[in-house]
């Protein structure tokens, strides 16, 4: 299960696949191996349309989801692959190759489903891993590890095993729901709640679901709780303006929390009001950051695609351009309609979170 060619949930065997066309498949690819006289572990990909198998590519590799393989045939197929590099023979024959149950891999990216799998690096507050018979995680993390955006986002990968697909499927669950990761967002809700579907009961692809953006949104992680004081009350909340230099440039904020430390009980220092949500109009005019005319980029990384040129008139939500962030093109949309005045981005530049992409007037 995959969107735009990142893999999100692998799973062996395939519940497409019967017998007869997995040994044509493995017949296939060690035809491939052996016309370019190949001696190590790698992996063939293929398209499976209407019964019908077709190749696609060849990769000279061991690959992220080799796991499920492993758990299904229990070959440690690294420890054979470092063999044959040392030009030692197999420890098996093919005839000794036997499926047995069914294994389920899910990917513990760093990304928010609920914003269309945006990466969202950070840093891990607790961690804790679950465990149990036919449970296996491979990671390399641990509480206060920080997950960069300079690099792919996975966190770990969490593998299952069980007599059969339904079997392994509730394994699945349970480990996800024991699996705390704190202070970073990842997929697992995501995992919970498309595990849980008919669709994927079903055996099908899922790829509607993972495109619907308000099935997405309904995974939206929730919002932090307001700070309360010994009492249980909530701390009040202040809304103070401030006038700051980026790159040379001025803006206009608004910052919105507790009081700042030195005032007394709670009262405002000079200048700052109390919060209030601010009205449309009053949005609109904010300078800087996700507001006004300002579409600043909400995350690092390099631009991949600019959609429009200076002078275009874009409507709200309109593409603007696609930014490549650990492995994944985001697209960054317009947050309002009008005419592109600024637009100081290019293709193959690096841009930082907070970054201005485009101005629309």
């Amino acid at each position: 299960m995959q969107r735009r060619h990142q893999k999100l949930i692998e799973e062996s065997p395939a519940p497409a696949v019967d017998e007869d066309l997995r040994e044509r498949i493995g017949r296939l690819a060690v035809e491939a191996a052996r016309a370019v006289d190949y001696r190590s572990a790698g992996t063939i990909e293929g398209l499976l349309a209407d019964g019908e198998y077709y190749f696609l590519e060849m990769n000279t590799r061991v690959q992220v989801e080799h796991c499920v393989t492993e758990m299904t045939t229990g070959i440690d197929i690294v420890r054979e692959q470092i063999h044959i590099a040392a030009g030692d023979p197999l420890s098996f024959t093919q005839e000794e190759v036997e499926l047995r149950g069914h294994a389920i891999e899910c990917r513990i990216n760093a990304e928010d489903a609920a914003k269309n799998f945006a990466p969202a690096p950070g840093r891990i507050g607790a961690y804790r891993e679950p465990a149990g018979p036919g449970v296996r995680v491979d990671s390399g993390v641990t509480a206060g590890s920080e997950i960069t955006p300079m690099y792919d986002p996975m966190v770990a990968k969490l593998i299952v095993w069980d007599r059969d697909r339904e079997a392994a499927t509730s394994r699945m669950l349970r480990a996800l729901d024991e699996y705390e990761i704190t202070e970073l967002k990842t997929l697992i809700p995501f995992h919970q709640a498309l595990l849980a579907t008919e669709q994927w009961a079903n055996g099908e692809t899922c790829r509607d679901l993972v495109e619907d953006r308000k099935w997405l949104k309904a995974l939206a992680f929730p919002k932090a709780a307001p700070a309360a004081d010994d009492q249980g009350e909530e701390s009040p909340t202040l809304e103070q303006d401030y006038t700051v230099e980026v790159s040379g440039r001025r803006f206009d904020v608004k910052v919105i929390g507790p009081p700042a430390a030195g005032t007394a009980n709670g009262a405002a220092p000079p200048g700052a009001t109390a919060a209030r949500k601010p009205k449309r109009g009053e949005r609109a005019a904010a300078g800087g950051g996700g507001g006004g005319d300002t579409l600043a980029s909400p995350l690092q990384g390099t631009v991949l695609r600019v959609a429009v040129e200076k002078g275009a008139t874009v409507d709200e939500g309109g593409l603007i351009c696609v930014i490549e962030a650990m492995k994944m093109e985001n697209e960054i949309t317009a947050h309002k309609a009008g005419t592109v005045a600024d637009l100081p981005i290019a293709v193959g530049a690096s841009v930082a979170s907070g970054d201005t992409l485009a101005v629309i007037t």
